[in-house]
């Protein structure tokens, strides 16, 4: 039994090491045990600082440390952010202007986008996949391709977004901290903190690992958020942090 219970460990230590964060049925489903044993396992790892505790699961020790690449990101494609895309695109309406922003989950709300409405992207991965839908007034904003982030940057977009009152403008969180939403980069994080002056409602989709991530720039405070999307209901203390008008919707409910 411990040799297999080592084994079992190591196993989870490699998917760790490959996809940075698992969950209790991650775990389950790659070792095959039942979930109190897979909750065992995970209190094991803990334990021996091989692995850091979250809501439902582990991430890697160095998780948090740098931000993954959007190509990286899309290799862990969940049904949560799935869920979310759906929560979000009941917020788009007929006859609507939006912004979407670049974010592996906003990718899957851009391939769910109906016709009949006027979007604006810097994302190169949203405007593939709004391309083919012909019903869709898709606005492509231009650049230099940051090809870490798959978004396009040019100083002059900042004053065409600043012009359009956006009935919404979805975007999705680096990382998210009382004082506010951070971006991996600073120009990213200029195009957000336009965005959240000028759209009328300002939509953050993110996941609840967010408030556990450190990126080095600010967009925007966090009362400045309209909506915020995220896969499961916040916990108390990060409910806390928001305005008690801002909406708090997620994938659950």
């Amino acid at each position: 039994m411990a040799m297999y219970r080592e084994k079992r460990f190591e196993e989870i230590r490699q998917l760790l090491a490959e996809r940075k964060e698992l969950s209790v049925e991650d775990i389950m489903h790659a070792v095959g045990v039942s979930r109190d044993t897979a909750r065992r396992d995970i209190v094991a790892l803990v334990a021996a600082g091989q692995a850091r505790r979250t809501r439902g699961g582990i991430v890697a020790l160095t998780f948090g440390h740098s931000v993954p690449s959007y190509t990286e990101r899309l290799k862990h494609f969940s049904k949560e952010k799935t869920a979310m895309a759906q929560r979000a695109l009941q917020l788009i309406h007929p006859g609507g202007v939006y912004f979407i922003d670049d974010s592996t989950t906003l990718l899957k709300l851009s391939q769910s986008v109906t016709d009949g409405v006027t979007i604006y992207t810097h994302s190169l991965d949203n405007a593939i996949a709004l391309s083919v839908k012909s019903g869709v007034a898709l606005h492509m904003l231009g650049g230099e391709l940051n090809h870490h982030g798959r978004f396009f940057f040019s100083p002059s977009n900042l004053n065409t977004l600043s012009r359009i009152a956006f009935d919404a403008a979805f975007i999705g969180a680096t990382a998210i901290a009382k004082d506010g939403v951070y971006f991996p980069y600073a120009n990213d994080a200029e195009v957000k903190v336009v965005l959240a002056e000028s759209a009328r409602q300002v939509v953050v989709v993110s996941e609840t690992e967010k408030f556990h991530i450190q990126a080095p720039y600010r967009g925007f405070a966090l009362n400045a958020i309209d909506t915020l999307i995220t896969e499961r209901p916040l916990a108390s203390t990060e409910r806390a942090w928001f305005d008690p008008v801002t909406e708090l919707l997620d994938a659950e409910n």
